[in-house]
């Protein structure tokens, strides 16, 4: 077992390292940002109010005033809960450098939110430190993601106490799939540069595929296990709501564990009358076990019906109900999933190439893997029909469908069964996915996406400008998130063909490329170029 253990933090410590060398070192977007400040509100004063964005003409940016007069935060408060030691690791840094040197250090060209001449350098060097939260939270996912694979493909080698020395066969071949599959995963799909974010969706990935977990690696489901899949989910709703979406999933998952008995294989037991079935997922055994995973949802909900009523006076409101946009499911669903599947701005296929390798073995993963395989495909088709109807389907200025990155750890899945028989043709195949794959992760993690909007769409006065074609003319670029549905269709104005224009002109967002050039003076510091 200690062998497994040593397996599943090189795994972790890797792909760290390989999220720390494309680490930006800073904050993006203003979401992040109001996260980061829930952050700072729980790490210094243990409360939740914070102080808001400001938007001219429009209230607030993602807060609702409560009654007390104070501002709360539409997001979950899992993200900026965990992320606390990682502010005080950046507040340490801070005061440790002091405010001129973390001013050099961490400052960067789009400075939207930090703009105090004073201590300055502190707010940034803070920033840094939970923009390395999103590390953490990646390389966590894909040491989990292992764990899993190679959990379910040799099985007897977790359980025994001889460990991989049970079967060394089997175990190499499940270590070997287990990385590749990690590997398709980590280095091939949104979830590189997206570790260089503060966005919440990694975290609610993280704590899904922790409930599959529990579950689908139970011999013989029982309580314990239950209740911590309960936990786990409880933790992905306490990051994102919208998590609930995928409940369903989970639940099936788990009746279809219980149905996989020892005595009876899952494929035999489905073919038994639906009577005896039934009788099976409501026995007093499947009963508990649904009791003991409730647990961990009822427990949200008492918190989250507790917060809604201390901090706005109705269990039932939420700070998502004060936002302009409100709550819409707008968007035709046949335009959703055009925009996820064909166009050039939002593309799955195009953001996250290794998910063709997840195709190559969804039939073998069908086959020898029901219970599992149900449950993933049931979480993508519900993920994809629920956020294609969402009025911002396309998540708003980022890299990629952001909206849809738990999709990601389901649709990779497959991979295992894939490079279950690591055949000449198939080494081949994965080698000629996961090359290309890892280059466009590569160039999302050049730039950052925020500069990108800011040059194209937010700054209509100046060069660089993108065409505007589909925004609505009545709205000025600069006012609205309008401009966003021109980098999503014309492929001249996308990320694709502009971030390496943005290399040429001088813009890069790599935390050592940019200590590398301040070092030798290619680059003044942000600071002077902003006169501050």
């Amino acid at each position: 077992m200690k062998q497994i253990s040593r397996e599943n933090f090189t795994v972790f410590f890797a792909f760290a390292l390989l999220y720390l060398a494309v680490a930006g070192g800073h904050l993006y977007s203003p979401d992040e940002e109001i996260m980061f400040r829930v952050t700072e509100s729980l790490a210094t004063r243990a409360r939740l109010d914070i102080e808001p964005i400001a938007v001219p003409g429009r209230g607030t940016f993602a807060t609702k005033a409560g009654v007390n007069g104070r501002e709360y935060a539409q997001y979950g408060i899992a993200n900026s809960l965990f992320a606390v030691p990682f502010y005080w690791l950046g507040d340490f840094v801070g005061r440790m450098l002091g405010d001129e040197i973390c001013r050099r250090l961490f400052d960067f060209r789009t400075t939207h939110y930090v703009l105090e001449p004073t201590g300055r350098g502190l707010a940034l060097a803070r920033r840094f430190g939970v923009s390395l939260f999103g590390i953490f939270v990646a390389a966590a996912t894909c040491a989990l993601l292992w764990r899993l694979v190679a959990h379910r493909l040799a099985p007897a080698c977790f359980r025994a106490r001889e460990g991989p020395a049970l079967d060394p066969p089997q175990w190499r071949m499940a270590n070997r799939a287990a990385w590749l599959t990690t590997l398709a995963y980590g280095a091939g799909t949104m979830a590189l540069p997206h570790s260089r974010t503060f966005f919440s969706e990694p975290l609610a990935t993280f704590f899904v595929l922790l409930s599959f977990y529990c579950l689908a690696t139970s011999e013989i489901l029982g309580l314990k296990r239950a209740f911590w899949a309960g936990i786990a989910f409880a933790g992905a709703l306490l990051t994102r709501l919208d998590s609930v979406v995928v409940l369903p999933a989970v639940v099936a998952t788990m009746g279809l564990v219980l149905l996989d008995t020892p005595g009876l294989p899952l494929r035999m037991r489905l073919r038994q009358p639906a009577a005896s079935v039934i009788r099976l997922l409501i026995s007093p055994r499947a009963l508990t076990a649904y009791v003991a995973f409730c647990i961990g949802p009822l427990l949200f909900a008492c918190l989250q019906a507790y917060l809604n009523y201390r901090h706005f006076g109705s269990v039932f409101t939420t700070a998502y109900a004060d936002q302009p946009e409100g709550v819409k499911f707008s968007t035709p669903l046949l335009a959703g999933l055009y925009g996820y599947f064909f166009s050039i701005g939002k593309s799955l296929l195009l953001f996250s190439p290794a998910l063709l390798l997840g195709f190559f073995g969804w039939r073998a993963f069908w086959e020898r893997q029901l219970e599992l395989a149900f449950g993933a495909m049931l979480a993508i088709v519900l993920l994809l029909l629920f956020h294609a109807r969402w009025q911002n389907w396309a998540g708003g200025w980022c890299w990629g469908p952001r909206h849809v990155f738990m999709l990601h750890v389901f649709a990779i899945l497959p991979v295992m069964e894939f490079v279950r028989d690591w055949t000449r043709a198939r080494k081949i195949a994965y080698a000629c996915v996961m090359v290309p794959a890892f280059v466009v992760q590569l160039y999302g993690s050049s730039q950052s996406f925020i500069d990108f909007y800011v040059l194209y769409y937010r700054t209509p006065e100046a060069p660089p400008n993108a065409y505007v074609m589909y925004s609505p003319e009545d709205l000025e670029p600069r006012l609205s998130l309008a401009p966003i549905n021109d980098s999503i269709y014309v492929p001249q104005n996308s990320q694709w063909y502009r971030y390496a224009e943005m290399w040429d002109l001088g813009y890069t967002d790599n935390l050592w490329l940019r200590w590398w050039k301040r070092a030798h003076g290619r680059e003044r510091p942000v600071a002077e170029q902003l006169g501050i």
